[in-house]
């Protein structure tokens, strides 16, 4: 089980999509690996047409009626905790990741799955500096990748929705995020600033 595929899963769905999740194996030196992309669509398009961005908050998906979302997670992709306080080494990090995931973003079964313009990704952290996180959208961009939407926004949308009724189905990553939060364990983050 992948805890941000569940995650990612049930952020979509809170958002009003349907979603459907691939995933592609890469031969990444001896060892296979494989990628997760979240297909989303819905049947209309909830807004007008808005100032296209590259940095995506959960306001943004307002615009799509589909698209596909590729994700670079914590569990297959080797980041660790130490990658979020040190730039260098983050940008060093989605290179050798994009230079991994380049082929499946051109190969045919990825393609099949969408539309021009249409690949985003969900990224488990952005650089601090503001120049860093420049070179990587430029990089992202000349790869293909149209959009960038991170870990911890998403996380924060599933904190901020999530219902204080406990259910007994459902999504398992979810009911976590409810006992953290009935817990007091996870609060929202806007509202730490209050305190």
């Amino acid at each position: 089980m992948n805890v941000e595929c569940d995650l990612i899963r049930a952020y979509f769905e809170k958002n009003g999509f349907w979603v459907r999740l691939h995933e592609f194996a890469s031969e990444i030196s001896k060892t296979k690996s494989h990628f997760p992309f979240f297909e989303i669509f819905r049947s209309s398009n909830l807004s007008l047409v808005q100032e296209k961005r590259f940095r995506l908050f959960t306001g943004d998906l307002a615009r799509y009626e589909s698209s596909v979302f590729g994700l670079i997670d914590w569990q297959v992709s080797g980041f660790s905790p130490d990658l979020l306080s040190n730039d260098v080494r983050l940008l060093k990090f989605f290179r050798k990741q994009i230079d991994n995931q380049k082929a499946l973003w051109v190969g045919g079964n990825l393609k099949s799955l969408m539309k021009e313009d249409q690949l985003k990704l969900i990224v488990p952290a952005l650089p601090k500096s503001e120049n860093k996180t420049k070179d990587l959208f430029e990089l992202l961009k000349a790869n293909g990748i149209n959009g960038v939407l991170t870990m911890s926004s998403v996380l924060e949308n599933l904190l901020r929705n999530v219902s204080g009724k406990p259910e007994s189905r459902g999504n398992p990553s979810m009911h976590l995020l409810k006992l953290l939060k009935l817990y007091g364990l996870a609060t929202e983050p806007q509202l730490d600033i209050f305190e």
